[in-house]
This record gives C-alpha cells, structure tokens and sequence, in this order.
C-alpha cells in the first residue's frame, strides 16, 4: 500500500515539533518521553501517575477522562501519542473506546497534525480476544476520526518492564513447562529499542500519515520456541514441556498465581490463542543498521553478556586446533557458507553427531538440546548451542563461544580468506580451548580423537558445499 515508503520520507527542516504523550508514566511511555527529548522536540507527558520527567519536559498529572486537562494539554500540539490501555479493569473495552474518541475529538479540536496510537497486532480471525478486538477497535477509531492517524501494530515488545515479557520469563521459570496446543502459534517479537525508533521517526514527518503498518522484529517463532529461548539467554536449564490439553479456566489459573494483575495476565494469555506474523507487505522498514534479533533483544532485557567473551591470545594450558583449506570458490561464495551454519542449515559434519553431544549435554543440566538460529547473525545471536561472538562481513569471519557444559572454555572460528589466486580462496577454521586445570586437559586429550574425525569432516564438507 506504499505507506512504508512514505513513512521513510525525510523530517521537516527548521521545525521543532511539540508531541504530547498520553499514558507517559508506562513502560513505553516514559522510555519515549525521554528518546523525544533527547531528539530536541519540545515535549508534554501525561498521566495519572507520573515519575519524574527529564529537564525541559512539561509534566501533567490528569486522569485522560478529564475532558478540560486533555484539552489544555493537546493545545498547541503538533503530534499526539497515545499509549493508553487500561487492561487492569474488567471493562477495559468500553473504557477504552470511550478514551479513544474523547483524544480523537480533542486532538482535532486543538488542530493536532498526527496521532500516533501504538496498538496490537489484528489476526484475521472471527473471534479475536477482548484485547486484541480492543486494540483493533481503538486504531479504527483514530483512522475514521478527522485527525490523520498512524497505527503502529506490534506484538510482544522485548524489554524489561514490558507487560508480556515479565509474563514470559515468570512462565520460563515455571518449575515446570507446559505445552498446550495454543503455544505452537507465531508471533514476530520485537525489541523496545526498534519499537521506540519508529514512534521517534513519526514526530518529524513532514506529510501526514493515516493508516496501519506492523512494527516486527526479524524472527518468527512459536510461543514455545521464544520461552526456551528465554531460558537459554537466562542461563536457566533446559526443560522438556509437558504435552497438556488447553485447560478450561487456564488463563485465570494463571492469572492467579502470576506476576502480573490477573486481568492484565488473562487478556495476554487469550490473545495468544492466534497466530500474530503480520503480512510482509504491511511491517515497516527496520531501523538503520538492521532489526535487533530476538536474541540479542532478550540478551538486553535479562542483563545478560551484551558482548560475550573473545577468545584470548594466551591463557594457561590454552590449545588451539587449526585447519586450512583451499577451496575452489570465491572467498563471497565461502563466506554465504559460513554465515548460513547451523539451525536447520547443519553443521556439515557427521548426521546426528551435535544432537547426541545435545543430549549429553542436557542429562548434566545443559542447554545443549537447544536448537535454532535468526535468519541474520550478529554478535550476541544463538546458534544452536553455540553464541556468535563476532561477525566481520568485510574480514570474512564468524567467531562462536560454546555454551554447552564444558571443563574449559571453547571457541569456534570460520574464516574466508582471499588467497589472491582466481576463483580461490582459503577456509580457516581454529577451535580454541581454554581448560579449567587438570580436569579440562584431561577432557581435551579424552575427546580429541572424535574431535579430529567431527571438525576435519566439518571443514572439509564446508569447502565442498562452497564449491558446488
């Protein structure tokens, strides 16, 4: 419908625009009243209960239901947010559709030149939850109102604080792991960061925008799939879940024994019974510089190792295992070769031979069963039961730390190297380990024989796929 395209278009110049923020004291809001500001937009935050605000913001204490404060704060607005959703209430519906047309009426009485409403995602299903019906409903009321609306449509939003991610990692940690049917479903998370860069780009537009495009991350997978990935960013144990039959009374037997207020967990729960990957055509752009994976967005948000560790140039008792190859290929064809390993790619080595080392793995309480890759690798990004460590396009080289359960440290690192001849290039590939004393040395000397047999036929089936 184009409408990506012509949300890209360039920001007015000489202007500072006023946005105002409806529902600033939430997690996104007070996340994008200070990101605004920082832009150098003049802005206004409002809420029923608001923490305090950066310098230069004008804070507004109000119930968004007081007609005369939602008018004195919209006036002289150019771009209005609206970040309200009142889930806690079992009339949250009603509530807010009412909200809806009051900001929209209000919006353009004061002469607003854009909404912007951050709402869910709308499956094509006949018998939507409350919450996403409620969603949808709000975005309808602002795109059929008289003030030019954008409707950003994302699912769960990655990022500590975040309504369904607390939910996600109180479910991860769950002594046990449940699997209904309704967890085979799909969704598209995406990282608060990515999130919080559209709803900026929109305080600038120099055209006006009505309508509705999704905000995704680059990773579709099954409600399943990203609570295991949860856990493995978490440095939690790997668990099989349980087969079980949705349960009548589900979501409030949850709802009861969760974290979070139990409408609020009832309405996430219901809304999971649909599968929520938007149409490609519809997701906006990513960012500059790529999407942030869904790897990298829980790595963020559990506070785990941003930037795990390098292999070291010495260490005590430090071994490394190099190979090179000559391949008949251009270090280009190589490299698409490296860079597309693992997940249901494989390792190009013996069938089976990294699921039975998986398992091992798991019976001594390992992630090594873990399984699974984004489309585009980046630093902090899980491979299987490997993390990338380093990506270097233009060196050509992808570094891996082993997670599994190890007595030492253990690196991979894949190479393509322009030899200088045509139509040639050299693989390299080093296997580093760093023993932990005795034991460690002992484990390396004890497995090196397969170890031989697995990276030799690894580097060697590497080479050939390249030069097919």
């Amino acid at each position: 419908m184009g409408l990506p395209e012509t949300f890209q278009r360039p920001p007015r110049e000489n202007h500072v625009p006023t946005c105002l923020v409806l529902g600033a004291g939430g997690y996104i809001g007070t996340r994008l009243v200070a990101a605004l500001r920082a832009d150098g937009h003049q802005v206004r935050a409002m809420g029923r209960s608001l923490p305090a605000v950066p310098d230069g913001v004008r804070g507004i204490r109000a119930d968004i239901r007081d007609a005369d404060a939602l008018a004195a704060a919209t006036s002289g607005v150019d771009v209005v947010y609206h970040l309200v959703h009142s889930l806690a209430g079992k009339d949250f519906v009603r509530v807010d559709e009412r909200i809806a047309h009051a900001v929209a009426a209000a919006a353009a009485a004061a002469g607003v030149r854009q909404i912007v409403y951050l709402g869910g995602p709308r499956p094509r299903a006949a018998d939507l939850s409350d919450h996403l019906a409620s969603r949808a409903e709000v975005g309808d009321v602002f795109l059929e109102g008289p003030t030019p609306a954008l409707v950003l449509r994302a699912s769960m939003i990655i990022g500590r604080g975040s309504a369904s991610f607390e939910l996600l990692g109180w479910a991860a940690r769950a002594p046990v792991v449940l699997r209904p049917s309704w967890m085979a479903n799909r969704s598209r998370p995406v990282a608060v960061g990515d999130v919080l860069h559209h709803l900026r780009a929109a305080a600038s537009r120099e055209d006006r925008v009505n309508g509705a495009v999704d905000v995704a991350g680059p990773d579709t997978m099954t409600y399943l799939d990203l609570l295991q990935r949860y856990a493995r960013i978490a440095g939690l144990p790997w668990r099989l879940p349980l087969p079980v039959a949705a349960l009548p009374g589900g979501p409030a037997l949850v709802a009861a024994v969760g974290p979070l207020p139990a409408p609020l967990t009832r309405a996430l729960l219901e809304s999971m019974r649909h599968d929520l990957v938007p149409d490609p055509a519809t997701v906006l752009p990513p960012p500059p510089g790529g999407a942030t994976s869904v790897d990298r967005a829980l790595r963020a948000a559990v506070g785990g190792d941003t930037e795990p560790a390098r292999p070291p140039a010495r260490a005590p008792g430090l071994v490394r295992d190099r190979r090179v190859l000559r391949v008949r290929a251009t270090a280009a064809t190589l490299w698409r070769v490296i860079a597309d390993i693992g997940g249901d790619r494989g390792w190009h080595t013996i069938p089976g031979v990294w699921a039975l080392r998986g398992a091992l793995d798991h019976l001594v309480g390992g992630i090594g069963l873990h399984k699974g890759r984004p489309a585009r690798l980046s630093p902090g990004d899980v491979v299987d039961s490997w993390t990338v460590v380093d990506r270097g396009d233009a060196e050509r080289v992808l570094v891996l730390r082993a997670d599994m359960r190890l007595p030492g440290r253990a690196w991979l690192a894949l190479r393509a190297v322009d030899n200088g001849r045509p139509g040639e290039c050299d693989y390299e590939q080093t296997v580093t380990f760093v023993p932990d004393g005795l034991p460690g040395r002992l484990y390396w000397l004890a497995q090196k024989p397969a170890h031989d047999i697995v990276f030799g036929l690894m580097a060697r089936n590497i080479a050939r796929t390249a030069e097919a």
